[in-house]
C-alpha cells in the first residue's frame, strides 16, 4: 500500500511543479532629467514604462557593435517580450546565463557590465525567477 502511494506521489510531482518554471521577472523604469542631488532640488521620480525586451545568450562586449551607448548584438536571440504599461514583465526561460536588453529607437539599450564585460547578465536557475530592475537612463544627468 505504501509503495502505491509513493508511486502515485511520484507520478503527480510534475503536475505539482508545473507552472512554477523559472526565468526573469522585473521592472523597467524611464529616468530623465537632472538626477543630481542638491539643495532645494527635487529629483524627478523614475516611472515604469512599456518597452520591448530582448533576451540573448550571454553577450560580451566583444559580441556587439556599439554606437552612442546603443548595441547591435551578434549573439543568438532567445526571446522577446513586452513589459506592461507600468514596466513590469515576466520572461520564462530555461536555466542558463543570458543578457537582457531593451529596444529603443536608436538600438538596444543596456547599462550594466559585469567584471568580465558581459552585458546586463542574468543567471536563471531551475525553479526560480530572478528579479531585475532596468533603468533606461540615457537621457538623465547624474
Amino acid at each position: 500500500m505504501m509503495a502505491r502511494i509513493f508511486l502515485l506521489l511520484l507520478a503527480a510531482l510534475p503536475l505539482l511543479t508545473y507552472g512554477q518554471g523559472q526565468g526573469v521577472k522585473g521592472q523597467l523604469y524611464w529616468v530623465t532629467g537632472n538626477q543630481m542631488p542638491g539643495p532645494e532640488r527635487e529629483q524627478i521620480p523614475r516611472q515604469g514604462i512599456a518597452r520591448e525586451i530582448y533576451v540573448f545568450e550571454l553577450t560580451n562586449r566583444s559580441d556587439v557593435e556599439e554606437e552612442d551607448g546603443f548595441y547591435k548584438v551578434h549573439t543568438r536571440l532567445v526571446k522577446r517580450v513586452f513589459s506592461k504599461p507600468n514596466g513590469t514583465f515576466t520572461i520564462r526561460l530555461e536555466p542558463g546565463r543570458y543578457s537582457v536588453f531593451v529596444k529603443e529607437n536608436k538600438g538596444l539599450w543596456a547599462n550594466l557590465l559585469d567584471s568580465e564585460n558581459n552585458i546586463s547578465p542574468v543567471t536563471v536557475t531551475r525553479g526560480k525567477y530572478v528579479w531585475i530592475t532596468i533603468s533606461i537612463d540615457y537621457s538623465a544627468a547624474y
